[in-house]
C-alpha cells in the first residue's frame, strides 16, 4: 500500500495521514457496498489494505444512517454521506475526495489487472 499512499500524496497534494485515511474510507466503503466476501474475492489479495481501512476516520452519525439506509434499501446514500463525512474529518473537500478515484483505480489495475477493476467499477455501480 505504500506506492498507492506515496502515488496520493504526491499526485493530490496531500499529506500520508490524508492520503491514508482517504484511501481507506474508500477501501471501506466499497466494502461495504460490495459485502465482505466479495470485497475479499476481489481486492483480498492486496497487502496491507485491512490496516489501512482501519485507519480510516469514523464518521459516527454517518455509520448509524449507513445501518438504517441500507435497512431502508438507500445503501448507496449512506455510503456517500459517511465518506464524505470522513473526508471532512481529514481536512478534505469533496472535489478532492473525488480526485482520489482515478488514482486508486489505476493502482488497482496495475496490481490486480483490469478485469478486476472493472468487475469493482460495475459492482459498485449496482
Amino acid at each position: 500500500m505504500k506506492e498507492l499512499i506515496d502515488a496520493l500524496v504526491r499526485e493530490l497534494r496531500i499529506d500520508e495521514n490524508q492520503a491514508r485515511g482517504g484511501a481507506g474510507l474508500l477501501f471501506r466503503a466499497a466494502c461495504d457496498k460490495l459485502g465482505a466476501g466479495e470485497f475479499a474475492k476481489l481486492l483480498g489479495g492486496l497487502p496491507g489494505l485491512d490496516d489501512l481501512m482501519r485507519q480510516a476516520p469514523e464518521s459516527g452519525a454517518g455509520r448509524l444512517f449507513g445501518g438504517l439506509a441500507s435497512a431502508l434499501g438507500a445503501g448507496n446514500a449512506a455510503i456517500l454521506a459517511e465518506v464524505l463525512a470522513g473526508f471532512g474529518k481529514l481536512g478534505l473537500s469533496q472535489d478532492q475526495a473525488k480526485r482520489f478515484v482515478p488514482v486508486i483505480l489505476s493502482f488497482l489495475r496495475e496490481r490486480l489487472g483490469p478485469e478486476v477493476v472493472a468487475t469493482l467499477e460495475s459492482a459498485l455501480r449496482r
